[in-house]
This record gives structure tokens, sequence and C-alpha cells, in this order.
């Protein structure tokens, strides 16, 4: 891998996980510190949804040029499976989470309903937990090298 290719994995992972810990544990608990919960809350999906593109276009543009310059070795690096992870995680908040609780938030008093108001909070639990994780591999990543990562083939 030459250096180019280094740097540009290296600012795309970097603005992917500096978007996701700045968002999720700076920008949105200052949002609910400082709005109103209804209008912390639409911000803060707002501002996931942001960062799920940005985790989805950077991911897919850090796999495709492992892909294309490693070839085969790729699959030998624990990073390359710990890429596919974050970006599979991402499809989940962006297609299934994120849907999911926006259609909860559009039946009229849905905190009412008992049946809607605990999938939320499922939903709610299962986004914390997968966000935290994300989070987690992300820094990995960023704090890990490509260098020695590669597994010799048996």
């Amino acid at each position: 891998m030459n250096r180019s290719e280094t740097i540009g994995e290296r600012l795309l992972l970097t603005l992917w996980v500096g978007a996701l810990w700045s968002i999720g544990y700076l920008a949105v608990p200052l949002a609910f510190i400082s709005l109103e919960a209804l209008v912390a809350a639409e911000y803060a999906a707002k501002l996931f949804f942001a960062v799920n593109v940005i985790g989805i276009i950077s991911g897919t543009l850090i796999l495709l040029g492992k892909i294309i310059i490693q070839r085969g070795r790729a699959m030998y690096s624990w990073r390359f499976w710990l890429l596919i992870a974050m970006l599979l995680i991402t499809l989940i908040f962006s297609m299934y989470v994120q849907p999911e609780i926006a259609n909860i938030k559009t039946v009229d008093n849905w905190r009412l309903e008992t049946n809607l108001a605990e999938r939320f909070e499922w939903l709610h639990m299962l986004s914390q937990n997968l966000y935290l994780m994300l989070s987690i591999a992300g820094l990995l990543l960023v704090l890990s090298t490509d260098k020695s990562h590669v597994a010799e083939k048996s």
C-alpha cells in the first residue's frame, strides 16, 4: 500500500469516526441539555442521519480501496472484517432502526400506547448499544495500523 492510499483511508476513517464521536457523545447530549426534548430529538435524528451518510460513503470507499489495492490479501486483515462489521451496523441504523423509530413517532400519543412505547424503548436501547460498538470499533481502527495486521496465508 502506498502512502497516498494510506492517507486517503486515514482521512476517510477519521472523518467517519470523528463524526461518530463528536455527534454521538458531544452534539446530541448538548442538544438534550440545551433544547426542549422534542426539538432535541428531531435535531439528534438529523445529526445521526448525517453520521450514517458519512459512514456509508466513507466505509464503502475504504472497503473498495482495500479490495482493489490489496485484492485477496484484504480478507486476511482483521481491520477489513471490522470495517465490514461497522458498515453493516451503519446500514442497520439507516435502514431499520432509525426508520422504525421515526414510524413510531408519527403515531399521535405513541407514548401512551404500551406496545409502541416498549418498542421505542427497545429500539432506543438497541441503537445505543450498536452506536457504542460502532464507536469503539472505529476507535480501534483509528488507533491501529494496517502494516502489521495482515495475516499470512496458511
